[in-house]
């Protein structure tokens, strides 16, 4: 009973992250361009490459958690992406704000702490992952 319980808050989480990160990399993806060129101006250093890296941790790594599916993969994305846009963007200029309830880069922090933290759990049994490799989580024992 209990390990259902886990399975479907892990699915409940999974599905949760993958509706914060989605929306985020489908608008990235849906002008790249103007991602790269915001990118630019913003002078977030490497910004082609970190345009890919932010469209693929939100939109790639989103769908990927939405699906339980090559999940550390996804949780790379993911963590990657936030934590970038927490280091390169958030912390770099609003360092003084980290400590206050108006910090902005609470929101990539936030969303990359729990991708890592649902990386390191695995998908649960209610996922691809499961399906296709038998794994219910990856950095644990195998089933």
């Amino acid at each position: 009973m209990a390990r259902g319980i886990r399975d479907i808050g892990l699915l409940l989480a999974r599905l949760g992250l993958a509706l914060l990160l989605i929306p985020y990399g489908w608008a990235k993806a849906s002008d790249y361009s103007a991602t790269v060129a915001g990118f630019k101006a913003g002078n977030v250093p490497f910004p082609e490459v970190s345009a890919f890296v932010a469209t693929a941790g939100e939109l790639g790594g989103g769908v990927l958690f939405a699906l339980g599916l090559l999940t550390p993969l996804g949780g790379l994305f993911a963590v990657a992406a936030m934590f970038g846009a927490v280091l390169t963007q958030h912390l770099p200029k609003s360092f003084p704000e980290a400590v206050s309830a108006d910090w902005k880069g609470a929101l990539p922090l936030g969303f990359g702490v729990a991708a890592l933290a649902l990386t390191v759990a695995g998908p649960g049994r209610l996922s691809l992952d499961k399906t296709f490799f038998g794994r219910s989580e990856w950095f644990g024992a195998r089933e």
